[in-house]
């Protein structure tokens, strides 16, 4: 445990905490701590949630355990963006320590994909593995390699059902704790994107970044240069 500012993360489906490393580099002034998702990454022997209040109850002790005396934010990118919204009202309930200083969400919009709409846990994994490679994250050269789809696509599919069955409708979340929202037109439009207002009703800023799901790839530091802008 440091000194520094702390920066909570939570990743995509099917992604590792190692998702934020490249992040990191760029603002070694704050602490980067990714939470690891059962399942996934380094706990990839444990069982998936099967919902995100599993994935809470998992991982807001484990955020209690690693607070120090300095100021904090929640970032979450892709689905890792309902995870930190549901954290978030968890914290502001309880009570156990105080709200964050400001929160980074990325990626995703406060409602269900409408490519999930149709989402049947019993689907074949042709679908789950179409979809994966859509929003392309996946690397040229594991696109038809078999080991890594044996290995993956359990966790997508996992990741897939939460999203697909949570109701945004019962996120039990209104606060005035800034918000800054990261997105890219061609993934996930600015209209869709300002719904967050309807939780965030102080102020919440919009960041419109080029690419398609993973544009952080290419603009994690114009991102993390509004992480120290706030956050330090």
């Amino acid at each position: 445990m440091t000194d520094k500012p702390q920066v909570f993360c939570f990743t995509y489906a099917g992604g590792a905490a190692s998702f934020f490393d490249l992040m990191a580099g760029d603002l070694r002034s704050a602490e980067w701590i990714p939470l690891e998702y059962a399942g996934h990454g380094e706990r990839r022997k444990e069982p998936f949630y099967g919902d995100f209040g599993e994935l809470a109850d998992d991982l807001l002790p484990r955020i209690l355990n690693a607070r120090n005396s300095q100021p904090y934010a929640l970032f979450g990118y892709s689905m890792g963006s309902v995870a930190a919204a549901e954290i978030l009202g968890r914290i502001l309930r309880e009570g156990k320590t105080e709200p964050p200083k400001c929160v980074f969400l990325a990626a995703h919009e406060p409602h269900g994909k409408a490519e999930l709409a149709g989402f049947d846990p019993g689907k074949k994994d042709e679908w789950v593995k179409e979809r994966t490679l859509r929003f392309g994250g996946i690397p040229e050269k594991l696109l038809n390699n078999p080991a890594f789809w044996r290995m993956y696509l359990p966790v997508f599919r996992a990741d897939y059902e939460m999203i697909w069955k949570y109701d945004f409708g019962k996120l039990d979340l209104r606060t005035e704790i800034p918000a800054e929202i990261f997105y890219s037109q061609e993934d996930t439009p600015l209209a869709e994107m300002e719904k967050w207002r309807r939780y965030f009703t102080g102020e919440c800023d919009f960041h419109r970044y080029t690419g398609n799901h993973f544009f952080i790839l290419e603009h994690h530091r114009e991102m993390a240069g509004v992480l120290r802008r706030r956050l330090l």
